[in-house]
């Protein structure tokens, strides 16, 4: 009998996925009893492989549907069980996949100990000749044992690795190929390193290239080049290479696109030496002279100037991009960061001159010169700084920062720049001035409620625009002093919350008339005629109806 039951597969499964494989028994096809299991086909929007597993008893499962692939028991798992099921339900086994030795199972491998050996041979040889994946794991175990490497097979094995492209679903296949070749090379060290770490190198090549040719970009072949990467740096410590020619080769590789592994000049940097390194640096120094604007020459060679640690000369490198202000902050941090303040404030006060080129874009530069000045004790400077990112950025965050710095530093001064810094906002809100935003209204009531103008605020509401939630929260702050006034905004929200018909705004406009209980006493008007009013427009949103009785309205 199955090692599993119709409540097994419903657990693992989940209701939906159980439910949804039962539409799918009879698109069960082929299928194949295992020593621990079964596989089986599955036609559903595609053809699936599925494979039911008996793990001491319990079952497991896998399928390469895409739901599957997330490690998933997935409803066409749960019809290859349900059709295991059925057969044993009829058969009144499950034959030999899924039944253990007591229940009758035949133990195919105490059978294949008592064959002879020219017998296992032909046995295997006989499916080795159909089944291509299998021949090539023989082949290079054949190439591997021999008492004479014939390299030339072995370089065979390796340009088989060039492919032009990698279809949806071959990646994992490739790399279980890519991963057979470079095992068979691996099993050639110590012995024949000298001969091996070429063909690694080609290897590793290849398999860069796969990763980025692959439609599944699943790190399967990744996988296949990062074995490939420790197995070649084994066969180099085996047998050294001329470090020049390293040097030249690994620069080269990561220059053409293919540095995506986990790699680093440190992992070499012992193996080239002096003479490796500086071969390493000539061949990135040539590719920047080339293209002075490569991402990944400039990324290589900043590596590199880490590795040394010489400060100055990343500085150096550093600053050949001064693109865009985050590139004045990295070298700031870095001198900041061996103790060179001075400096780190000069490179800072060169990107905030170019500020004008970066737009609004300068905030982290602005930071680091706020921490910076005052160690400096340029306290006035911090001023000016938060001053003038304030009138660049009109954000409540650049205001909340000036309102906090004033008040710890000089708070008789705030009244005065409270006001400057009002009618800065005010008059960008209402359209006026340079750097008017789209959200200069949302902020410039934002920033009045936080100082608490609200009759301020309630003057502005009909002359900016702004967010809902800062318009009621302005309304919520007017409702204390003019509940009446109040009502005539909330009313029309409650009724284009509802007519939204969505169950967010049900439960929003439900909890909002009970928050509006207060609002209606202290107005003189009837809560309740309201709610009935709303009962009845709205009744056959059985939602809204329940959000409301939930709440004892």
């Amino acid at each position: 009998m199955a090692w599993f039951t119709k409540v097994d597969l419903e657990e693992l499964a989940g209701s939906r996925s159980f439910s949804r494989g039962q539409g799918y028994v009879e698109a069960v096809v082929n299928v194949r009893d295992l020593p621990n299991g079964v596989v089986a086909t599955v036609h559903g929007s595609d053809e699936y492989q599925v494979r039911l597993y008996d793990t001491g008893g319990d079952l497991d499962g896998e399928c390469d549907c895409p739901y599957g692939e997330e490690g998933n028991f997935c409803k066409h798992c749960v019809a290859v069980g349900l059709r295991l099921l059925n057969r044993s339900s009829v058969t009144g086994a499950a034959g030999t996949g899924g039944s253990s030795p007591e229940e009758g199972a035949v133990d195919v491998h105490a059978f294949l100990s008592t064959l002879d050996h020219s017998e296992l041979v032909e046995l295997v040889w006989a499916q080795v000749s159909e089944d291509p994946a299998l021949y090539q794991r023989m082949l290079l175990r054949a190439i591997a044992g021999a008492q004479t490497v014939d390299l030339s097979l072995l370089v065979r094995q390796v340009e088989n690795l060039a492919v032009d492209w990698l279809q949806y679903g071959e990646e994992e296949t490739y790399a279980e190929g890519a991963d057979a070749v470079v095992a068979a090379l691996a099993g050639l060290l110590p012995g024949h390193a000298e001969q091996v770490r070429p063909l690694l190198q080609r290897a590793l090549e290849l398999l860069g290239q796969a990763a980025r040719r692959s439609e599944d970009h699943c790190g399967a072949a990744l996988g296949s080049a990062a074995e490939a990467w420790d197995v070649f740096l084994a066969a180099c410590e085996e047998a050294p290479p001329d470090p020049v020619g390293l040097g030249t080769w690994f620069a080269e590789f990561r220059l053409t696109g293919v540095d995506i592994l986990d790699m680093s000049i440190t992992d070499v940097a012992e193996l080239l030496g002096t003479d490796g390194l500086d071969a390493y640096w000539n061949a990135l120094d040539s590719a920047r002279r080339a293209n002075h604007d490569n991402w990944t020459v400039r990324s290589l060679r900043e590596e590199m100037i880490k590795a040394t640690g010489d400060v100055d000369m990343l500085v150096a490198c550093y600053a050949e991009d001064l693109s865009t202000p985050d590139r004045y902050v990295l070298i700031a941090r870095l001198l900041r960061e061996h103790e060179r303040p001075a400096e780190a404030v000069e490179w800072l006060e060169r990107g905030r001159a170019e500020a004008g080129r970066f737009g609004h874009r300068t905030g982290p530069l602005v930071d680091l010169l706020i921490e910076l000045y005052p160690e400096a004790g340029r306290t006035g400077d911090v001023m000016v700084l938060h001053w003038e990112r304030f009138r660049a950025e009109a954000s409540v965050d650049s205001y909340r920062r000036l309102r906090e710095f004033i008040l710890a530093t000089d708070p008789q001064r705030w009244p005065q720049r409270c006001e400057e810094a009002l009618d800065l906002l005010r008059t960008r809100a209402t359209g006026g001035g340079a750097g008017n935003a789209w959200n200069a209204g949302e902020v410039y009531l934002r920033v009045l409620l936080s100082e608490d103008r609200d009759e301020a605020a309630w003057e502005m509401l009909d002359q900016v625009r702004c967010e809902e939630s800062t318009r009621l929260a302005v309304v919520g702050r007017r409702a204390a002093t003019h509940p009446a006034e109040a009502l005539k905004i909330y009313l029309p929200a409650l009724e284009n919350a509802v007519a939204r018909a969505n169950n967010a705004d049900y439960e929003w406009a439900a909890d909002l008339l009970v928050t509006l209980k207060d609002v209606f006493r202290r107005s003189g008007e009837d809560h309740g005629a309201e709610v009935a009013r709303l009962k009845v427009a709205h009744s056959r949103k059985r939602n809204f109806m329940a959000a409301l009785r939930q709440r004892g309205l």
